[in-house]
């Protein structure tokens, strides 16, 4: 009878160690890799927003963008929800209480009627918001690399190929971001230039990286090759490309559907993390 009692008590504490164990795997009641992919996605909004109000501002009349900014903004929102709601470290708490702090303000900013003062209003904010989102990431990524240090290196490495794959959502939005205000705010069109400029270096090394990885399947490997074939209008004409010579809405098109593009190719990656 006692070594029943002892065979009982093992598996409870066996099932409930398992369980304990289990959920330090997760974000809360989602994966690490769905955390990360979700937080990138705040990043690429981040740009996406600033850029539409931009070019409603410069008095581009199309219906997508408008849609674009509000339901952007709705999307930013309701993530941030579902962040704040399954995060249990005190890092991640802290990186989301910085990021509220500025999507409060720059909220309020993006609701006002597009405006040359508020257009430069949001140039001076996004940037600080886009590294509040990227520091979220960040932290996501160092929970997940600290709860499942038991676990297969290739887990991690996944983790981490789906934050860099995510941020050329983002890259791509920043491109179209500052490509309009260089052409939109003369007097700071050196500034805004010399970033357009390392934007577009970052994006096109990283394309280069992503082709070689050794997690890629057959269908990231044809999203790529889609991507390459989107991206080489502007690769093969740098400088025309540095120099606003391209039509606004061609660039508004063309990054969003980079954006579309890595958004699938992210997507597949954390498929391929939840299988391992």
């Amino acid at each position: 009878m006692k070594t029943k009692i002892t065979c009982i008590l093992f598996v409870c504490t066996l099932l409930y160690t398992a369980n304990i164990f289990s959920q330090s795997q997760n974000y809360g009641s989602i994966s690490y890799n769905k955390a990360v992919n979700i937080s990138g996605k705040q990043r690429m909004l981040s740009q996406k927003m600033s850029k539409a109000y931009l070019l409603m501002a410069k008095g581009i009349s199309n219906q997508e963008i408008t849609k674009e900014l509000n339901s952007s903004k709705f999307i930013f929102e309701k993530q941030l929800e579902i962040l704040t709601k399954n995060a249990s470290s005190t890092a991640v708490k802290l990186s989301i209480k910085n990021v509220k702090k500025l999507w409060s303000k720059f909220k309020e900013l993006i609701s006002t009627s597009p405006s040359y003062t508020s257009s430069l209003e949001i140039m001076e904010l996004n940037t600080q918001l886009l590294s509040a989102c990227h520091e979220l990431v960040l932290s996501i990524e160092t929970s997940s690399k600290y709860n499942n240090q038991f676990f297969k290196s290739e887990n991690q490495d996944l983790v981490s190929i789906i934050n860099v794959s995510g941020k050329q959502r983002m890259l791509s939005q920043r491109l179209c971001l500052y490509y309009t205000a260089s052409t939109m705010f003369p007097d700071k069109k050196t500034e805004y230039k010399r970033v357009l400029n390392q934007v577009f270096e970052e994006f096109d090394g990283v394309i280069g990286d992503l082709l070689i990885s050794s997690y890629n399947t057959t269908e990231i490997e044809e999203e790529l090759g889609s991507v390459m074939s989107t991206w080489e209008k502007f690769q093969t004409n740098k400088r025309k490309f540095s120099n606003g010579e391209f039509p606004l809405e061609e660039v508004f098109y063309t990054t969003n559907n980079l954006t579309k593009s890595f958004n699938k190719i992210t997507g597949i990656y954390e498929v391929i993390a939840k299988s391992t």
